[in-house]
C-alpha cells in the first residue's frame, strides 16, 4: 500500500508540535468539519498514538492559537511535516477557506517552504484528492449517501 509517509518517519518529529499544526489549520475557520475531524483521527492512527494520548490531542481542536507565537520555537522538520499534511485536511471537506490559506502561508514561512514548493504541495494534494475521487466508481456500485 502506497502511504505518503511510514510510521517511522514521525519519530524524527515532535507529535506534540505536529498535532498542534494540524490542530491551527482545522480550527482556522472556526469550523470543524466530519472530514477534517477523521483526517485528524487518520494521522494519530498512522502515528500509532495511544488513546489515552489521543484524547489531549484532541482537546486541541477546541483551542485557540496565536499561530506566530504557537509555531516559532518549532523544528523544521516537524513543521514541514505536519504543513504537507496540514494542506490536506484543509481539503479534506472539498472547501478550503481563506483563513486556512492564510494558516498554511505563515506555516510555510515559518519552515522556511517557498511558494514553488507550496504549490508543489496544493498540487501533490489537489492530485491525491482527485486520485481518491475515483475509488467509489469502481465498485460499479452505488454507494447510498446517508440521509
Amino acid at each position: 500500500m502506497m502511504k505518503p509517509s511510514a510510521p517511522d518517519a514521525f519519530d524524527a518529529i515532535d507529535m506534540d508540535d505536529y498535532m498542534t499544526v494540524l490542530a491551527i489549520i482545522a480550527n482556522a475557520d472556526a469550523v470543524l468539519r466530519p472530514e477534517e475531524m477523521s483526517f485528524f483521527e487518520w494521522r494519530m492512527g498512522r502515528m500509532l498514538i495511544n488513546p489515552k494520548l489521543r484524547v489531549q490531542f484532541r482537546a486541541l481542536l477546541r483551542q485557540e492559537f496565536n499561530i506566530e507565537e504557537t509555531i516559532v520555537e518549532m523544528d523544521i522538520r516537524t513543521l514541514r511535516l505536519a504543513l504537507r499534511d496540514g494542506i490536506f485536511l484543509a481539503a479534506a471537506d472539498g472547501e478550503i477557506h481563506p483563513s486556512e490559506v492564510d494558516a498554511i502561508r505563515i506555516i510555510a514561512d515559518q519552515a522556511g517552504v517557498d511558494s514553488d514548493r507550496l504549490h508543489e504541495m496544493w498540487e501533490w494534494v489537489r492530485d491525491g484528492m482527485e486520485w481518491m475521487a475515483q475509488g467509489p466508481s469502481l465498485l460499479e456500485l452505488p454507494l447510498k449517501e446517508r440521509s
